[in-house]
């Protein structure tokens, strides 16, 4: 009789260990799959930049990055701004800026390319664009998320989506149908009395 409350002591020890060990796994899986860094926004045709040089007031200037990925600035002409990040763009001027300016100070804001949420309603034909100026702003426009799957959203993106289901001849004219019905069973009372 000892030997097997032994061997089911043993056992429930296994399972405790086993069922934290599968709890544990279950908690940390989610925590992996998470990217903990967030990859730095790139800069790309659409971006609008705002430049300032801080002191100079008559060098600041605000500009949509041109499809061939440039914009223009004073002293320093068309620049290249299309695939650095706001920090890398940020530097590069203030070194170019400084063969021009002692101790040039540059700080530039950047407004987003917009996202372009296409919804189309299905029941009424009709095609409207929505224009977000962030991801959940778009994913707003988009939705629930059993429409689809949006986590790969990003700013540039244009995507579309129905907002409605295919019209049901029996969910949109069920009332013309009984009020007919009952307007032909009263003519017929009447008629037959």
């Amino acid at each position: 009789m000892s030997l097997k409350m032994s061997l089911k002591t043993k056992a429930k020890n296994i399972m405790k260990k086993f069922i934290c060990l599968l709890l544990i796994t279950c908690f940390l899986i989610p925590v992996f799959q998470i990217p903990i860094f967030a990859a730095e926004y790139v800069l790309a045709p659409g971006d609008t930049l705002e430049v300032k040089i801080l002191g100079k007031k008559d060098l600041d200037t605000k500009q949509t990055i041109a499809p061939d990925g440039t914009i223009s600035l004073p002293f320093l002409g068309r620049v290249e701004a299309q695939g650095q990040t706001l920090k890398e763009f940020n530097n590069n001027l203030k070194s170019a800026f400084s063969r021009y300016i002692a101790n040039a100070q540059v700080v530039v804001f950047l407004t987003p390319r917009p996202i372009y949420v296409i919804q189309h309603d299905i029941k009424k034909n009709v095609w409207d664009v929505k224009k977000a100026e962030s991801v959940d702003e778009a994913r707003a426009y988009l939705g629930p998320p059993d429409k689809g799957d949006y986590r790969g959203l990003k700013h540039g993106d244009i995507v579309a989506v129905s907002v409605s289901q295919k019209p049901d001849w029996w969910e949109d004219n069920w009332y013309k149908v009984l009020t007919g019905v009952a307007v032909a069973v009263g003519v017929y009372a009447t008629l037959h009395k």
